[in-house]
């Protein structure tokens, strides 16, 4: 007999997952502000928002395991709108550790040496913040107004939790920044400009792993395994993975002897960051 996931193991797995998400940005800010003596960039304080949604999906998917509900299903209003926040701290946040790493892109590079990359830049960074307010509206708005018609108890009553049209159309725009985000180091690495490493190897193979834990977690909604709860865990999952590809590249400094040296072995051109 196949063994279900029950809330429990839900719980257990999430905040296991929360907590090695959490490791890895005190690290990346102890760096930061301790081995580089910097101030927090605009990609950390992104890295640390990335953080705090993290904690509001678990918070929104503790709340429904406290109802009982992950282990005996029963709709009721109260459901209904922690199932509404959590489309927020998921579908809306995912976009934090994108426009982090993003940031971090826009303060390493000398744009000076390559004019070409700042245009690429503001056009990539245009369309991840137009891809996820789109989402914001979309979650918000597919059941028109008032919103609270999404907590309805009707039986015909519209929710964005269930609705398969949003659920597509996030999932594709979420996917599509994802490949945005890692044009950039694949551009550089054709180019030469980013030589590879252990470390740049490092951050494709979890890049790659956190794609393919959207993709998964997308196929297990989309044609059903069985296993109802699989969904949470794996959506801890490609958030925990989002926060530490972004984490890393700040995290060198912990392995260098002085807290003011700059390793630029894997770069051909001089970055403004210190940090990577």
């Amino acid at each position: 007999m196949a063994y279900f996931i029950d809330g429990k193991d839900c719980m257990i797995s999430e905040w296991v997952l929360l907590i090695l998400a959490y490791v890895f940005v005190a690290a990346r800010l102890y760096t930061r502000l301790f081995r580089v003596r910097e101030k927090l960039s605009w990609a950390d304080w992104l890295l640390v928002a990335s953080a705090l949604d993290a904690l509001g999906l678990i918070i929104c998917d503790t709340l429904t395991y406290k109802m009982g509900v992950l282990d005996e299903y029963e709709t009721s209003v109260k459901l209904s709108k922690i199932s509404f926040a959590s489309n927020y701290f998921y579908d809306f946040g995912m976009g934090f550790p994108k426009l982090s790493m993003l940031a971090f892109y826009w303060t390493f590079f000398d744009f000076n040496a390559r004019p070409a990359m700042r245009k690429m830049l503001w056009a990539l960074t245009a369309f991840v913040v137009t891809c996820y307010l789109t989402i914001l509206f979309d979650d918000t708005f597919f059941c028109g107004v008032p919103v609270s018609v999404q907590w309805s108890q009707a039986e015909d009553a519209c929710s964005v939790f269930y609705a398969p049209e949003p659920f597509i159309l996030n999932f594709t725009l979420n996917l599509a920044c994802y490949l945005v985000v890692y044009t950039i180091p694949l551009i550089l690495l054709a180019q030469g400009v980013l030589r590879s490493s252990k470390g740049v190897s490092l951050t494709f193979v979890l890049g790659g792993l956190t794609i393919a834990s959207s993709i998964v977690r997308f196929v297990c909604l989309k044609v059903g395994t069985g296993q109802e709860n699989l969904v949470y865990p794996l959506s801890m999952l490609e958030m925990t993975l989002s926060i530490i590809v972004v984490a890393l590249p700040g995290l060198k400094p912990l392995l260098e002897s002085s807290s003011h040296h700059v390793d630029t072995e894997n770069y051909t051109e001089q970055p403004k960051l210190s940090v990577v």
